[in-house]
């Protein structure tokens, strides 16, 4: 298993094309720069962690306060790191000012949709993408780091689905509040489809982690052993935008990457994941609207065996199969021609392409298709696993068409940021309130216009080609993986609110930096002392806004304690606070 390279001294005498990664610090500092760094690749799981655990980061607070967060260590950096922007390139240049001219946009629109409030909201979220962008970006990474920053967030992924299927299994044990979707588990983020992407997401790393005959054995058992538990997950989510996006980024996992521990990696897991999911899914009570009842409870209980007894066997077979794994990667199969390659990869196009006609394949879709558009509900009735194969669309239709009326109406400009929620209002052609437009490309387009929707889209791009770039070289299997999960949440994020659920979209940036930052040998981009006080003073007017919406928004939570206490005193001055604040809310 490859581990972080030392940091050394980049004003020592160094031969040109030295690892300048590890240049930072020197002397005395090199430890707190070591533990810094260390720190920082722990940052993406611990933050993913951390929003999981409050509601995904959707209300105001928790992104104002993670954006304080990031803004704080920016400024540290930037008054004391000898080379602050180090892994500045243009690729990360054209992100990060796409990115911002996007976030100044959106808070610009405010001057045509008088919605302040809503503006400053949406403004700090994506604040908080570009902070962690940059963070991420201005420093240089090795593969080895990239691995451990990969290995952290995949534990903590494993962490949230583990306590959400045992507040499911195990309610005696970790009891939770109901919520407004009994039937489907959403705890901790509280939206049953944002678990089940992050879900997808543990399955994919873990995948990728427990397929990879050059990690380590413990970690290669770890991956496989957490497998059956990020699946289970998965199944009590009900989330078919979750399975789906699971299911591409395992598609482009195993094309991409290629692993030689793919075999011995789906043999070690395949038959417990099995036994674990058909255990969950005859526990229909599990998936009631009374999901903790008695006899419910004991359906979890014989579950939660299951369930791990299941990943103690395939984290069992998969230490048996370690060492096949090392006569797989001895074994040299003939590198076919480029040719020869190209004319076998069109050949399976074709077979598969005939396959498909001879099957009937082109009319099940145009069926499919037509069966999506035309069918609102989804998962009706006493049977609620039907909605796996329900191809309704649970009324995203009716919400895209709300948002590209919104861009008809303002093709430039849209009806302004956070608005879509009162177009839904204006525009609704059924009952009932709706936020978001389920899907950020349209929502972007309804809210920003063109002008938003090219920006967004040339920041998302830009990182979604740099992790494809990065396959090119010997950490294949790293970026592979990257890049797997990237394509996985930008068509998740295309069909629900991810972008407004932090949990499931800022580890994107945060990798996002490390792809697009310079590669770790060469010679750092200098930053002239004369900019530094320049810089920090505006890193401190960038958090002017998440300052005001935290204090402003802590106000309404105190007041709305207060009066649920009976103390309609504290609760007025805490409600007048919040609006002397920012009263623009």
């Amino acid at each position: 298993m490859a581990s972080a390279e030392p940091l050394r001294d980049s004003r020592s005498t160094l031969p040109p094309g030295a690892p300048a990664a590890a240049v930072e610090a020197s002397g005395p500092v090199a430890l707190h720069v070591r533990l810094g760094t260390a720190a920082l690749v722990l940052l993406p799981a611990a933050l993913t962690v951390y929003l999981s655990f409050h509601a995904g980061g959707f209300f105001p607070a928790t992104p104002a306060l993670v954006a304080l967060l990031l803004g704080q260590v920016l400024l540290v950096r930037t008054l004391t790191a000898e080379h602050p922007v180090a892994g500045s390139t243009r690729a990360l240049a054209v992100a990060t000012t796409a990115l911002a001219l996007y976030a100044a946009w959106g808070l610009a629109s405010a001057l045509w949709s008088d919605a302040l409030g809503r503006a400053l909201v949406e403004f700090d979220r994506v604040l908080m993408y570009l902070l962690v962008l940059l963070l991420f970006g201005s420093m240089r990474w090795t593969a080895a780091q990239a691995r451990w920053m990969v290995r952290a967030f995949a534990a903590g992924l494993v962490v949230v689905c583990a306590a959400a299927l045992i507040s499911r299994v195990l309610p005696d044990v970790l009891h939770t509040s109901p919520d407004f979707a009994k039937d489907r588990l959403s705890y901790p983020l509280t939206y049953w489809n944002a678990l089940g992407f992050l879900a997808a997401l543990a399955v994919l790393l873990c995948a990728s982690l427990t397929s990879d005959e050059r990690e380590a054995p413990v970690i290669r058992v770890l991956a496989a052993a957490a497998l059956p538990v990020a699946a289970t997950t998965l199944y009590f989510t009900l989330s078919r935008g979750g399975i789906a996006a699971c299911l591409l980024g395992l598609v482009v996992l195993v094309a991409v990457t290629r692993p030689r521990g793919l075999l011995t990696g789906a043999l070690a897991v395949a038959g417990p994941m099995a036994v674990a999911l058909v255990s969950a899914y005859h526990a229909d009570l599990l998936v009631s609207s009374d999901p903790t009842a008695a006899a419910a409870v004991v359906q979890g209980h014989h579950v939660a065996l299951v369930v791990g007894l299941a990943a103690l066997a395939a984290g069992a077979i998969r230490l048996l199969l370690c060492p096949l794994d090392t006569r797989l990667a001895r074994a040299t199969l003939p590198a076919p021609s480029r040719r020869a390659g190209a004319g076998l990869a069109a050949g399976a196009v074709a077979v598969l392409v005939v396959a498909g006609i001879a099957a009937g394949l082109p009319g099940t879709v145009a069926q499919g298709y037509r069966d999506f558009v035309g069918h609102d509900a989804v998962g009706e009735g006493e049977n609620v696993r039907g909605r796996l194969t329900d191809p309704g669309n649970a009324g995203r239709v009716n919400h895209w068409r709300v948002a590209l009326r919104a861009m008809e109406d303002a093709p430039v400009t849209g009806s302004g940021l956070g608005t879509f929620e009162i177009e839904w209002a204006r525009r609704r052609p059924e009952t009932g309130s709706v936020v978001n437009a389920h899907s950020l490309y349209l929502e972007t387009l309804g809210e920003l216009g063109l002008v938003g929707g090219l920006l967004l889209g040339v920041a998302l791009a830009t990182m979604l080609l740099a992790f494809a770039r990065r396959t090119r070289g010997p950490d294949r299997r790293l970026y592979g993986t990257l890049l797997a999960a990237a394509v996985a949440w930008a068509f998740h994020a295309g069909v629900d609110w991810d972008w407004q659920m932090p949990a499931t979209t800022l580890w994107l940036f945060a990798f996002g930096g490390v792809v697009l930052s310079a590669r770790a040998a060469g010679e750092p981009v200098r930053f002239g002392d004369r900019w530094r006080l320049p810089a920090a003073a505006g890193w401190l007017a960038l958090l002017v806004t998440p300052l005001l919406v935290l204090t402003s928004q802590s106000r309404v939570h105190a007041a709305v304690d207060h009066f649920g206490a009976g103390d309609c005193p504290a609760a007025t001055k805490d409600a007048l606070s919040s609006i002397r604040w920012l009263n623009v809310r």
